[in-house]
């Protein structure tokens, strides 16, 4: 009889026993095969109620564990005993339960030129206004990106104002001006326009619509504008006089 010698289920060979054998060397064919059953599963004491399919998909979820974070798989230790993971939702105690100090909200200040305040919890967001100090700190306009140019496109060059020193002088083709300490004064009038000036009638008046001097109009005192006396005198200072001094 071709009896195989194996002790666990992988080593029987499935064509014994062969059509040659004694019919009553059967039982020993049984009890090799229930004594590679036993030593195959020595463990299992009860009944095993679990499909192939589920043991199978078992043994390869098992087998495809990993320390790694990766979406259904089981988890499994590395080396050093360590996994990761994303979310974990649980009860933690041990040294995990010193969390708890988050239960008593907190307040977050910010000090110095700049200040501001919030109380933080760990289970919501929190924002912190924060408010700058009057004059606390210095800024040249090259620290504000962009001003510089802003305001030199805002300002009409025509119109910039120059500080005059005193005693200043200006001149046009007519008169020369000074300014001292009293304002704008009248130093002389040239030649030019002084042959204007004598070409004016006593009372007479400026036509302020084309420019054009006009005779004096009805009831106009002669020699006078607005009840002040003209006067082409070099010297002089009576009140209520214009002087026009050549």
């Amino acid at each position: 009889m071709a009896l195989e010698s194996s002790t666990y289920i992988s080593g029987l060979v499935v064509t014994n026993p062969t059509s040659s054998d004694n019919v009553g060397d059967g039982d020993n064919h049984i009890r090799l095969l229930k004594s590679t059953i036993r030593a195959t599963f020595p463990n299992i004491t009860g009944a095993l109620t679990a499909t192939h399919t589920a043991i199978d998909g078992a043994v390869t979820a098992t087998t495809g564990a990993t320390s790694a974070n990766t979406a259904s798989k089981i988890v499994a230790r590395d080396a050093s005993g360590n996994f990761s993971a994303g979310t974990v939702t649980a009860a933690l105690s041990g040294n995990a339960s010193t969390a708890s100090r988050w239960a008593t909200a907190r307040t977050i200040s910010l000090t110095g030129d700049v200040t501001g305040s919030a109380s933080i919890s760990g289970d919501a967001d929190a924002s912190i206004t924060a408010t700058v100090a009057n004059n606390s700190h210095d800024h040249t306009i090259a620290n504000v990106t962009g001003l510089q140019a802003a305001l030199d496109d805002k300002v009409d060059d025509s119109q910039v104002l120059t500080p005059v020193p005193a005693n200043a002088q200006f001149t046009d083709s007519n008169t020369t001006y000074s300014v001292g300490n009293g304002g704008l004064t009248q130093v002389n009038f040239t030649t030019a326009l002084n042959s204007k000036l004598a070409g004016i009638a006593a009372g007479a008046q400026v036509n302020p619509s084309n420019a054009t001097i006009q005779a004096a109009a009805a009831g106009c005192a002669a020699g006078s504008v607005d009840g002040y006396s003209i006067s082409q005198s070099a010297t002089g200072a009576t009140t209520n006089t214009i002087y026009f001094r050549t």
